[in-house]
């Protein structure tokens, strides 16, 4: 007998994508919260792209990461791809969490919540700390210093986002969701 499941991205998971990408570009764009290093905020975009990814899986939140930045990158003027790219990735590591967090399924533990956050952690480390500091010197011939500042600060802002808000936000959608071991006959 053959599957009825494609292999592409489920309607539910389509109109996530766009939505998604709507509430990151808006949160991105006008609840930026400034760090005091130019070019970098606290953001809390970066929370909602991980929760978003913890449900839907690396496509959806690596496209809305991706296209959430782009999109706001135009709205200021030109786009800084190395860290749209930057942004793509964590969106796709991110969503690998949907893997062992299981939200719809099963219930959400303290354990679970600490492999999100570590992966969450690695993620940032390695997105904004290494992929966009080093994008930045090849690409652009930026400083060092600056760009690694940049960077720095922003992993441990996003780190500190995801951290707190991501994880709350994910906690309460668990608390949403009926699992199968919580059902009993009656």
């Amino acid at each position: 007998m053959k599957s009825n499941k494609s292999k592409g991205l489920s309607v539910e998971a389509v109109v996530a994508t766009g939505v998604g990408i709507a509430i990151v570009f808006l949160l991105k764009r006008f609840l930026p919260i400034p760090t005091g290093v130019p070019n970098t905020t606290i953001d809390l975009g970066e929370a909602f792209i991980a929760f978003l990814g913890a449900i839907f899986g690396p496509a959806v939140g690596g496209l809305v990461a991706f296209f959430a930045h782009l999109f706001n990158d135009l709205s200021w003027g030109d786009p800084w791809w190395t860290w749209i790219v930057a942004d793509g990735i964590f969106g796709l590591i991110i969503g690998y969490s949907r893997n062992f967090l299981k939200l719809r399924t099963e219930p959400l533990t303290k354990k679970k919540l600490f492999q999100f956050n570590l992966l969450q952690i690695g993620a940032n480390i390695l997105c904004w700390g290494i992929i966009a500091p080093l994008g930045d010197i090849l690409v652009y011939s930026q400083p060092a210093g600056k760009v690694f500042l940049q960077g720095i600060t922003a992993t441990i802002t996003d780190v500190l986002s995801v951290g707190i808000v991501g994880t709350l936000l994910i906690s309460a959608y668990a608390k949403t969701q009926i699992q199968k071991n919580r059902l009993s006959k009656d």
